[in-house]
């Protein structure tokens, strides 16, 4: 890794560089970044096929990616009929290895910025759980989230305590730095693939410059991986996805010694506002069990759920599920294992949910929820990585519904953000959600 720095640091300064004592052409700096970003490409293929082994599915097929394949994957005008990606979209690639982190940033044309710094996994980590600490979203997850009462208790997250003046650099800082937010500026669709533990966080609530957040300027998603840039996806309609949705809305959770679950009056709500708007029929309450929301996912375009979501970090396919009715938990409980295995022909899924964008967070990404539905087939997955306030819950996904009628989901979100920041400027109450798929 020194090397491989010196080498880069060389290439700024002189623009070429012999890499041997034996004469050898010089090498360009795209040429060395090139290489270098096909190195970290290699060790993410590597990541995703140990990630779906996990997962008990096949790997991917995966070519080996270069800065080349990214680039033309970006600029392809289709002829599958699945839509190309609109102009201004990039690729933001972090590649976390050993004490150091790479962060790419790939266009049309190549690569755009490159920023390499050293940070540990545990500095990582303890930067995000200060954000998340200084948001005090944790407190909304206490307050809203199921509580679980049962004997075999998850670990407690460790609490991190330090003054301001003794912080590290904070996250948004070091996943941004200022050469990748300067190059950033002229970005209007940026898709995030990294490991769980980064893509997690809030990109949306970023500041790009002293005025402006990422969602002044861009539509952020999160990719699994760089193998999805170029997989077939059906195009969005607009309104014509809306035509007899999946709805469903706070469920009637069974009673449970293992759970306290609080009612979601405005999860309810929200279900009823998006079936009135277009005619459908919601499950609200009892009706909302799993027999029926089972025998309605396989065929609906849409799968819309206001409703609690369960992380367990332990046990992903098991222990993250959603919460619907029923006569007990284990015919109540839809889990992300049992997602996967599905074949889905839906656009879309909104997990309106606590949790839904969480899981185990593996260097190929997250196993949880959100990527279960996109294994059984569903190319757009709207999650929260956090417990949201009911209140501007409702009045975020009221936005989004409108806008998902004239717009792709990626920049519908975007707006959608932008209304509600209006009304309840705390990111804490509006940056939870986050896109998970591609900006088509």
């Amino acid at each position: 890794m020194i090397i491989r720095l010196l080498v880069i640091i060389a290439l700024l300064l002189g623009g070429t560089v012999q890499t041997s004592a034996q004469p050898a052409p010089p090498v360009s700096v795209a040429d060395a970044l090139a290489a270098h970003f096909a190195e970290d490409a290699a060790s993410h293929v590597r990541d995703l096929a140990d990630l779906y082994s996990k997962r008990g599915l096949s790997a991917p097929k995966m070519k080996q990616a270069t800065v080349a394949d990214v680039a033309r994957y970006l600029a392809a005008q289709r002829d599958d009929d699945s839509p190309g990606y609109p102009e201004g979209t990039a690729v933001l690639f972090y590649s976390h290895r050993g004490d150091q982190l790479a962060i790419y940033l790939i266009g049309t044309g190549g690569i755009i910025a490159y920023h390499e710094t050293d940070i540990t996994p545990a500095e990582l980590r303890i930067a995000a759980s200060f954000y998340r600490q200084d948001l005090a979203v944790d407190g909304l997850d206490r307050s809203r989230a199921p509580l679980w009462t049962g004997t075999d208790a998850p670990p407690a997250e460790p609490v991190v305590t330090a003054s301001k003046a003794n912080r590290n650099t904070p996250i948004d800082q070091i996943l941004l730095p200022p050469d990748i937010r300067k190059a950033l500026l002229g970005v209007r669709h940026l898709v995030i693939v990294a490991n769980g533990l980064i893509a997690t966080n809030p990109f949306a609530a970023f500041p790009l410059t002293g005025r402006e957040l990422l969602i002044d300027r861009m539509s952020i998603t999160v990719s699994a991986g760089l193998f999805d840039l170029d997989q077939m996806i059906r195009p969005w309609t607009g309104l014509d996805e809306y035509v007899d949705p999946l709805v469903v809305g706070d469920p009637l959770v069974p009673a449970s010694p293992d759970w306290k679950v609080p009612r979601l009056p405005g999860a309810a709500s929200e279900a009823r506002m998006l079936a009135d708007r277009v005619a459908a029929e919601a499950l609200i309450g009892e009706a909302a069990t799993k027999t029926a929301v089972l025998a309605r996912m396989r065929s609906a375009r849409m799968l819309y759920f206001a409703a609690h979501g369960v992380s367990d970090p332990r046990a992903p396919l098991t222990g993250g599920f959603l919460m619907l009715s029923g006569p007990s938990p284990d015919q109540a409980f839809l889990t992300a294992g049992e997602v996967q295995q599905m074949s889905l022909r839906a656009n879309l899924v909104v997990l309106s949910a606590c949790q839904s964008g969480l899981g185990f967070n593996h260097d190929g990404g997250v196993i949880g929820l959100a990527r279960s539905f996109q294994k059984a087939g569903v190319p757009r997955v709207v999650m929260s990585l956090w417990s949201v306030s009911d209140e501007a819950t409702l009045y975020l996904m009221d936005h989004f519904q409108l806008q998902a009628m004239a717009n792709v989901p990626a920049e519908a979100l975007r707006l959608a953000m932008l209304d509600t920041r209006k009304k309840y400027p705390d990111p804490a109450l509006w940056a939870a959600f986050t896109l998970f798929g591609t900006p088509r």
